[in-house]
């Protein structure tokens, strides 16, 4: 796709979310981290750079020989719309947050993190992160996340 570039001035608004308790799925769509959200407006007559970011402790285990991996992308869904897209850069489930150990019976747990941003249009959004496996034989948990968002000028 090459290379996007965007952006901003200063930051005028930070929200954070962050959660202690692990969440564990094996969805191959990806699906919402219950509460990493975060609502951000953008008034009428201009733009705003926004820059996301997540951190985790993740595990992603198959108990077998499968050599998947477990992705994580942050969206953005037009509150009026409904209309989602992905924070640049839009990988994907190409983008391995975490991978799995082939004839690993467990991987050990890792931090890991990402950085996203998008240059947003007057309106309501709802930035969200999601997650999702390569194969449905694989399990993916994240435990003490932090998530991110800025709103720049």
């Amino acid at each position: 796709m090459g290379v996007v570039a965007t952006s901003g001035g200063a930051t005028i608004e930070v929200q954070d979310r962050s959660d202690t308790a692990p969440f564990t799925s094996s969805a191959t769509a990806f699906i919402d981290l219950p509460d990493a959200n975060v609502l951000v407006t953008v008034p009428t007559g201009v733009r705003r750079l926004i820059g996301a970011r997540f951190t985790a402790e993740s595990k992603c285990t198959s108990g077998g020989n499968v050599g998947g991996w477990c992705s994580v992308r942050i969206i953005a869904t037009s509150i009026a719309g409904g209309r989602s897209v992905e924070l640049n850069p839009a990988s994907g489930l190409d983008f391995a947050f975490d991978s799995e150990m082939p004839s690993k019976q467990d991987d050990l747990w890792e931090a890991h993190a990402m950085d996203r941003s998008i240059l947003l249009s007057p309106g309501a959004y709802r930035i969200r992160v999601q997650n999702a496996v390569s194969d449905n034989n694989v399990t993916f948990t994240l435990d003490d996340w932090h998530f991110r968002v800025e709103i720049n000028e």
